[in-house]
């Protein structure tokens, strides 16, 4: 059984002793009622890409905020008892230690972040960012498998580094295509949002420049943002992950023989199956 701490029913509380009160006075609250309740795991969140700053706007529409909640948490717990079993065993990892899963509330800064939590890898998953089931399942799958690869790198993985951040996104793709095949190439990338039907077809058909761009891009910190973050490439987002699928899928190595590799063998795989370009 999955590890998973639920703090939607604490938010449940806030939201619902605060409904009547100023947007100030709501935001005053939820950090005091809602995550004053869960310090620890918040002080834990922000410590990585959590960021409070647009807690101000949620509050605002905090009823819809509620209801999202409301519905996402018990699918988001079952998908994660579902989907986690199958992550495990695709990487070939033993069941123990697992990553400790936990349910928040954030403020649509990340939809979801491997941090630790004590000792534990922990996973976030962002509530307000539900959009969908089928989606969702995807994109657990492919935060799952974070998880996993940080424990069995038994380290913190360099968050500046593109060689390794494609080798950590092709794995994830990787393995939630393995574990949840025969889905919309889109879902792979995009977890069900719509307006990305041409994403994918537009990748393929830029292929070899997308690679020799990121090749020339290796060596700079800032291109994380530029090719995994907010940035754009060609005005497209995000298309660092398919450059990530193609590299790692390019390995010909099996996910359990990938999540073993150290960071400095992972960037000397992806370096070298860039060399040239």
């Amino acid at each position: 059984m999955a590890r998973i701490i639920d703090t939607a029913p604490t938010f449940d509380a806030f939201a619902r002793s605060a409904f009547l009160e100023s947007p100030l006075i709501r935001e005053r609250l939820w950090e005091e009622r809602y995550e004053g309740e869960h310090r620890e795991v918040f002080d834990a969140f922000y410590a990585g890409s959590g960021n409070p700053e647009g807690r101000a706007n949620l509050v605002r529409d905090l009823s819809t905020v509620r209801t999202r909640v409301r519905d996402a948490a018990p699918v988001e717990r079952r998908l994660i008892e579902e989907v986690e079993p199958a992550v495990q065993a695709a990487l070939g990892l033993p069941p123990d230690p697992a990553p400790q899963h936990v349910l928040v509330v954030g403020s649509f800064s990340v939809d979801a972040d491997v941090g630790r939590l004590g000792d534990d890898v922990v996973l976030f998953h962002c509530l307000e960012w539900f959009h969908g089931e089928e989606g969702m399942r995807v994109m657990v799958a492919h935060e799952t498998t974070h998880a996993w690869h940080e424990i069995a790198l038994r380290a913190v993985p360099p968050e500046d580094d593109p060689a390794w951040m494609a080798f950590y996104e092709g794995v994830a793709i990787l393995a939630s295509r393995q574990v949840l095949p025969n889905r919309p190439a889109e879902q792979y990338f995009w977890y069900g949002h719509g307006g990305f039907g041409d994403w994918v077809p537009w990748c393929e058909e830029h292929r070899d420049e997308l690679l020799g761009r990121f090749a020339a891009d290796l060596d700079d910190p800032a291109a994380v943002e530029t090719w995994f973050g907010g940035g754009l490439v060609e005005g497209r987002w995000r298309v660092g992950y398919y450059v990530a699928e193609v590299l790692v899928a390019g390995l010909g190595r099996p996910l359990p023989e990938l999540v073993t590799m150290s960071v400095g063998d992972a960037r000397a795989a992806i370096h070298d199956a860039l060399s040239g370009r």
